[in-house]
């Protein structure tokens, strides 16, 4: 463990996500440290690869989801619908299997109140190898926020760009490099862009009653979330202690000191984040999750949430690492679990 990983980090931290609520499951408090398998093969040309994730490719697209133009994204919205239609076009643009029902678009309603439905983007990367690409590896970001409200200091729109343009931006992003390898990973991946997660985790809720594959034929799912602030050499790891996810993903930061960017254990256990983001979904159906995030800050729900106020090199890195944690669940024989 490096240093920066015993640091006792302090920063602001009073909610994680508006509309995500305490699910009452108890923590594991007792001490585990799984054994975990060495790491898969690199692909061939993973470097080639995590080089399509640049820090301006993520600036240009956290630009367009957070532009003024998209007036904070909420659920139901056309401006979040443009968003959805540009993912899309996105995804098509790489290659990627359409996976939502509607091409790329799985639409639902979030709530019996609300006049129009709101899309899920959902994107699927089939795996190489005949019987492990059954398998499935969800890489997901929400990709709503808050819309226009009472305005502060004269700006009303609340742009989300960290939260969660930032996860929005990382997606696409891996989902290029991944589509520019000559061979998958053996395992398939889902690439999944969630709406309503500002008002309850609707979205990963439709998606799990919904699924594209069975849920049993899901190994993990890893789900980013505001990636973009706070720490330039650190990422915090929220996930269920019972699972064997944070050591594999840990090792996987390790074997890579050119992306300076460590895990950092779940810093506020007390907090159950674990049940508070769009992975508890999958959480409920027994798959291991890896819920990564660079927490909180001051512009958290407020207007001042813009693009200009991100640190894309660092984010840029975060990403590259997302890539191989991606690359490592996807690849190895076996994939995260609950070890006995």
């Amino acid at each position: 463990m490096s240093g920066r990983k015993a640091v006792l980090v302090t920063t602001v931290w009073a909610l994680l996500l508006a509309g995500c609520g305490d699910s009452g499951v108890p923590t594991d408090d007792g001490p585990h440290v799984p054994v975990v398998p060495g790491l898969a093969d690199p692909p061939p040309d993973g470097a080639a690869a995590v080089a399509t994730i640049t820090a301006a490719d993520l600036s240009e697209r956290v630009g367009i989801v957070a532009h003024d133009s998209m007036m904070g994204r909420p659920t139901p919205s056309p401006e979040l619908e443009e968003v959805a239609r540009y993912a899309a076009a996105e995804f098509a643009r790489l290659g990627l299997v359409p996976a939502g029902g509607d091409g790329y678009l799985q639409w639902f309603s979030a709530t019996p109140e609300d006049l129009a439905q709101t899309p899920n983007v959902i994107a699927h990367l089939p795996g190489s190898d005949p019987i492990l690409s059954d398998q499935y590896i969800v890489i997901g970001a929400h990709f709503d926020h808050l819309g226009n409200r009472n305005p502060i200091a004269g700006d009303s729109i609340y742009n989300g760009a960290d939260d969660n343009g930032s996860g929005t931006a990382g997606v696409l992003e891996l989902a290029e490099a991944f589509a520019s390898l000559d061979t998958p990973p053996r395992r398939s991946i889902l690439f999944i862009l969630f709406g309503g997660e500002e008002r309850g985790l609707l979205g990963s809720l439709y998606y799990t009653d919904h699924p594209y594959v069975p849920m049993s034929s899901t190994a993990a799912m890893i789900n980013i979330d505001m990636i973009g602030r706070n720490w330039t050499n650190m990422v915090a790891g929220i996930y269920q202690p019972e699972s064997d996810i944070f050591e594999r993903a840990d090792q996987v930061a390790d074997a890579h000191p050119e992306l300076d960017m460590d895990l950092l254990t779940d810093p506020w256990p007390e907090e159950n984040l674990v049940y508070r983001s769009d992975q508890y979904h999958f959480l409920k159906y027994g798959v291991p999750v890896l819920f990564l995030t660079s927490g909180l800050h001051e512009d958290y729900h407020q207007p001042s949430d813009e693009a200009d106020t991100l640190d894309y090199e660092k984010t840029a890195r975060l990403v590259r690492l997302v890539f191989w944690i991606g690359w490592e669940f996807a690849e190895a024989t076996v994939p995260p679990g609950f070890p006995q």
